[in-house]
């Protein structure tokens, strides 16, 4: 199998995206010297998150599932393979290539691959801290977004850990940042689009999500079409090479398999129970055996395996277009009322350290419950901007409800649901004034 075809484009595309992160916050200067609260902030995010890697390091390296699978296929890379299953070289399809590929320059690494995580994640707080003078806010605004965004237990946890979270949401979160540039510069909607870019080569709901926040930034900011569209052309450029890596290893002119075996094993058979389908009792049990009947080794009983998964989505959502589309919003709101137990638990037991985390965890979703409530009961006064920022919020978190509930899905959206938060809390903050104004 040949080396991942046109990756030298992707390897200048990551390369671009850390140049136009870099221009997404690079007012974060100016408010760093304007500001000292904020460096102080930046300080806390990083502090916490290496004290978490550290703690994660005395625990001994956690590997298992997703983060195992993307060290392997790091370390396979050496051998000129992205497969799982080296020296068999299966053609992995459900894993996009880019952070595999960051883990595999690092020297497969996991100290040095948590050591950029926690300086990316911690960027979130400079990121945030624009993101909420964008769409308005003042000074204390902005520094409790930012303050919100360093201390959020889930984020801490996921940056500590071998997964996608990391890099995905700061480059998601520098895209949109750029995205809602007031006219829409081109140097803004192109490097936007290199972010976005960066994030699908990490997940591959990133392109979903791009072509979302294309058409919300559209409608909601009146951008240009012509801009709109050079975005989108943009992105699917980038994430080209990929496509045809797969159509070239695979006969299947796909971009991933992950959005379909997500949904065939964790949000089909419940859409089949809540119709009241016969299949939905046996479902789990077929696909294990559909599993174990094929030849992995064939590409073509391979590709009749996921061309299968998608066939079942295809004919369930057909049929039952109003139970699927309960099922995943109700799995969205799941997702959005997580405070992440049970990562939390996971590396603190039950001690007095994961109460108060977990204590810190609910009390950031009661924060958001409160906020959402302020955002339906003032949504003719959001400023524009705010509005793209929840839309995009809302479609991370029902992209995430064809799987599982579980807060490693809201994590994506936490930035910019804090945003909104803190939003939410100057409205309130405003509204007592008025109040105790009026009273005197």
């Amino acid at each position: 199998m040949p080396y991942i075809t046109g990756w030298g484009s992707a390897q200048q595309a990551s390369q671009g995206t850390a140049s136009h992160m870099a221009s997404g916050i690079s007012g974060g200067d100016h408010a760093l010297r304007r500001d000292p609260i904020l460096l102080w902030l930046l300080l806390l995010a990083i502090v916490l998150r290496a004290a978490f890697v550290l703690h994660h390091a005395r625990g001994g390296w956690h590997l298992q599932y997703d983060a195992g699978y993307y060290l392997t296929l790091a370390q396979h890379l050496k051998h000129g393979v992205y497969s799982l299953f080296h020296p068999l070289d299966i053609p992995d399809t459900t894993r996009m290539p880019g952070y595999p590929w960051s883990i595999h320059l690092l020297g497969c690494s996991v100290p040095a691959v948590l050591a950029v995580q926690v300086l990316l994640s911690a960027a979130k707080v400079l990121l945030v801290h624009r993101l909420a003078q964008a769409i308005g806010l003042a000074r204390q605004g902005a520094l409790l977004a930012a303050a919100l965004m360093a201390v959020e237990p889930v984020d801490i946890v996921l940056t500590g850990s071998l997964l996608t979270e990391a890099c995905f949401t700061t480059a998601l979160l520098a895209g949109t940042l750029l995205l809602v540039r007031p006219g829409h510069p081109w140097s803004a909607v192109l490097g936007a689009a290199v972010c976005f870019g960066a994030a699908a080569w990490c997940r591959a709901n990133g392109l979903l999500l791009s072509l979302t926040a294309a058409g919300i930034v559209g409608v909601v900011l009146h951008m240009e079409l012509r801009k709109a569209a050079a975005f989108c052309v943009a992105v699917l450029l980038l994430l080209a090479p990929w496509v045809l890596r797969n159509k070239a290893e695979t006969g299947r002119l796909v971009l991933s398999d992950s959005g379909a075996v997500a949904a065939a094993h964790f949000h089909l058979q419940e859409v089949l129970a809540a119709a009241g389908d016969p299949r939905a009792e046996g479902y789990k049990q077929e696909l294990y055996e559909r599993a174990t009947r094929t030849n992995w080794e064939d590409r073509s009983a391979a590709a009749a395996y996921f061309n299968g998964l998608r066939d079942d989505l295809r004919h369930t959502f057909m049929a039952h277009p109003l139970a699927w589309s309960g099922v995943q919003l109700r799995t969205a709101a799941g997702i959005f009322l997580a405070p992440g137990r049970g990562h939390i638990a996971g590396f603190f037991g039950g001690g007095a350290a994961a109460r108060v985390i977990t204590a810190i965890a609910f009390l950031l979703t009661g924060l958001l419950v409160l906020a959402l409530a302020s955002w339906v009961w003032r949504a003719r006064q959001l400023p524009p901007v705010l509005v793209v920022v929840l839309l995009l919020a809302g479609a991370v978190l029902f992209s995430g409800g064809i799987s599982t509930t579980d807060a490693r899905f809201k994590a994506p959206a936490m930035p910019m649901l804090l945003v909104g938060a803190a939003w939410a809390v100057e409205q309130a903050r405003t509204l007592l004034r008025q109040r105790s104004t009026t009273t005197n």
